[in-house]
């Protein structure tokens, strides 16, 4: 059984084992995962009115690659006048628009550019 695309490096017990014997092998390392370029991946922590619904809410890390390809549909963080936003990107007929969460679809124009693309979302579990 997978959670969500992880795959741990050993089998699920099922018995009563001794503690963390189920969980021997190479330890993960959040960093090795969640980095695909570490030079050019950031963390940032989602701030409220960011969402862009999808699960992302307000104090959520989100892990950025500024040397991701960015392609239609992907999430990024833009730059706008001088404030980081978080945006759906929208590829029409050879234009660019960033869209949220609460607008339709608006051209990349004046001093709006694309920083990074993010690559994962990492938040809490509530119950």
């Amino acid at each position: 059984m997978s959670c969500g695309g992880f795959h741990p490096t050993s089998r699920a017990g099922t018995g009563f084992s001794a503690a963390g014997g189920d969980f021997r092998g190479n330890r993960l390392s959040l960093d090795s995962l969640l980095q695909t370029n570490p030079v050019s991946t950031f963390f940032l922590r989602a701030e409220e009115g960011s969402s862009l619904g999808g699960g992302i809410h307000s104090g959520d890390i989100l892990v950025v690659d500024r040397s991701a390809r960015i392609t239609d549909g992907c999430l990024v963080v833009a730059v706008a006048d001088g404030d980081m936003i978080l945006r759906q990107v929208v590829r029409r007929k050879g234009q660019s628009f960033l869209r949220s969460g609460r607008s339709s679809a608006e051209q990349l124009h004046g001093d709006v550019w694309i920083w990074g693309r993010v690559v994962y979302v990492l938040h809490p579990v509530t119950a």
